[in-house]
């Protein structure tokens, strides 16, 4: 007599692990929507400048000296002398104390149905270099001529270089001229030769647009760095290896004070390796703020879509006690309706989320599925109570996943507390069933079917 109830449990497990065939489908479709989406970046990047870090300015000094070079003569017998050598090198230098501010304009470009916020950053740099490493080489080394200082700032993509004033520095005022001179994108101004050493140092600003998308950073070279950045963008995301000293994050804008020193950064290392001629550690540390955009729909779609089966077990499990209970059998093709009914609401999510927004979308597409199944449960249970509490059930926990989507750093426990809920509530609510007589009467329903089919 129990034989083929459980024949009819078998298949509905088998039906609920087919299920995974609709879902590893509608992952591919989120990985492929997930690719268009770069794409579409990639097409604003061609023509727009992409992320943008600022680092510098650095001061570089080159300079000649003399120094003794013992060395054998060729066929001498042995006989060594000693000549003047004429060496040629640069030193590089970070500003003793630099003051870095920025008010980023933003706003958002579009690429059929994906957006991507684009910024123009009215950027202020000023500050003071002094110089004490040339007073040690000059004590150093013999006979040294200092050459042309040329001011270097790297900026990851050059395009982004805008309205730009003059370099001040000291009684200098030089214009910037595109590309480092060196290993990098960014721009240089060349600057007299210096007369004398500067016991105070010298003061030094600039004015510039710079045009960026997604992330502004700057990496904090000088001794001291105050650094203060502005934007009219109400997700900022604040990154780098400095979190900011304070900020202030509004509904439509923020702002944030960073202030490092070059023990943060270990900047003398960095200028170390520039003078071998390696500038890619410059911009490796930074700090800086990314334009977050809030909700990504694939991502929470994504992991909606883990629930699935959960959702598909919960409501085989309900409907055959509903069937064991009022005596009405739902054959497997009914049961494979509601399983791809209950899959069709994430592909309606992933669709809509795209247009709408990842809330408006959830609801309209809960509402739509939980509509349908109510009206098709009512119908092959044909019972309207039966209907709406298995609909009702549904909507619930439709309402409770999108509860645990919305809180993503609390999602574990949530989710767990809902399957021992679920747990708990079916064990509390069957604990007095008597399953051998509901079987029993299955088994009857069963044949009483299959003999009115017949007779049909």
């Amino acid at each position: 007599m129990m034989a083929r109830f459980s024949i009819k449990v078998l298949i509905l497990g088998a039906l609920v692990l087919f299920m995974l065939i609709p879902q590893i489908f509608l992952w591919d479709l989120i990985g492929e929507r997930q690719s268009w989406r770069h794409r579409a970046y990639s097409s604003i990047s061609q023509g727009w400048p992409g992320e943008q870090t600022l680092a510098g300015p650095v001061l570089v000094i080159p300079y000649t000296f003399t120094k003794l070079v013992t060395e054998k003569l060729k066929d001498g017998g042995g006989v060594f002398v000693t000549r003047e050598e004429t060496v040629q090198e640069a030193v590089y230098l970070a500003a003793a104390d630099a003051r870095m501010t920025g008010n980023m304009t933003v706003s958002v470009r579009n690429r059929g149905i994906y957006d991507m916020p684009v910024y123009v950053n009215s950027m202020n740099v000023a500050g003071r270099f002094v110089f004490e490493e040339l007073e040690e080489i000059r004590r150093t080394r013999k006979n040294v001529q200092w050459g042309e200082p040329v001011l270097v700032v790297f900026i990851t993509d050059q395009r982004g270089i805008g309205r730009i004033s003059a370099l001040s520095f000291g009684n200098q005022t030089v214009p910037f001229k595109p590309g480092t001179m060196l290993n990098g994108d960014g721009m240089h101004a060349r600057l007299e030769k210096l007369p004398d050493i500067p016991p105070s140092g010298l003061d030094f600003s600039f004015n510039m647009d710079l045009r960026g998308m997604r992330s502004m950073h700057c990496a904090l070279l000088a001794e001291n760095t105050l650094m203060e950045l502005a934007g009219n963008w109400p997700h900022p995301g604040f990154t780098g290896f400095l979190l900011p000293d304070s900020r202030e994050v509004g509904e439509t804008a923020f702002s944030a004070v960073w202030r490092a020193s070059s023990f943060n950064y270990n900047a003398e290392a960095v200028l170390d390796a520039c003078q071998s001629g390696d500038t890619s550690q410059l911009q490796s540390k930074s700090v800086g703020v990314e334009l977050v955009q809030p909700g990504d729909v694939y991502q929470q779609s994504e992991r909606s879509i883990k629930y699935a089966l959960l959702f598909i077990l919960l409501t085989f499990g309900v409907i055959l006690l509903c069937e064991l209970l009022h005596g009405t059998p739902v054959h497997p093709v009914q049961y494979t309706c509601v399983a791809l009914a209950l899959m069709i609401f994430y592909l309606l999510l992933v669709s809509l989320s795209e247009h709408i927004g990842f809330g408006r979308a959830y609801g309209a597409a809960a509402a739509a599925c939980t509509s349908l199944l109510t009206c098709y449960f009512s119908a092959i249970l044909r019972s309207r109570r039966f209907g709406v509490l298995l609909g009702s059930g549904i909507a619930l926990l439709y309402a409770v996943l999108y509860v645990i989507l919305q809180s993503e750093d609390n999602a574990l426990i949530m989710g767990s507390l809902l399957i021992f809920a679920l747990l708990a509530a079916l064990m509390i609510g069957t604990r007095h069933f008597d399953w051998y007589s509901l079987t029993a009467r299955a088994q009857h329903v069963y044949r009483k079917a299959a003999q009115d089919f017949i007779q049909r």
